[in-house]
């Protein structure tokens, strides 16, 4: 199965590109702490010093699109109506031989 990326979905990426900001981010590790003693962050949720992970830009882009595709809701709500109500006063078609050749084109790039 192959999903399509259409212009909304390029779109969206070039968008969640142009809101990163530029250079490394840097990510606190703790240190490891003594045996016994579970290495918690301080009160203000801020990890004691340590060692660092810079992010490349990339990995702040992925970062990013996850959470802007976390906020999406999973069902475009707008559209099920729309389907719904062409279902409903029979005006919804079904293009057979546009769903017959996309199923070639899909089965063709497993190949």
């Amino acid at each position: 199965m192959s999903n399509r990326i259409d212009q909304m979905a390029q779109g969206l990426l070039g968008k969640i590109a142009e809101n990163s900001s530029a250079g490394a981010r840097k990510v606190g590790v703790a240190a490891a702490s003594a045996p016994g003693k579970a290495a918690n962050p301080s009160a203000d949720g801020i990890a004691p010093a340590g060692d660092t992970v810079d992010l490349t830009s990339s990995a702040k882009l992925l970062e990013r699109l996850e959470k802007t595709l976390a906020s999406l809701p999973d069902i475009d709500r707008g559209l099920v109506e729309a389907v719904k109500t062409a279902i409903e006063n029979g005006e919804y078609q079904i293009d057979a031989d546009r769903i017959a050749a996309a199923l070639l084109r899909s089965e063709g790039q497993m190949d």
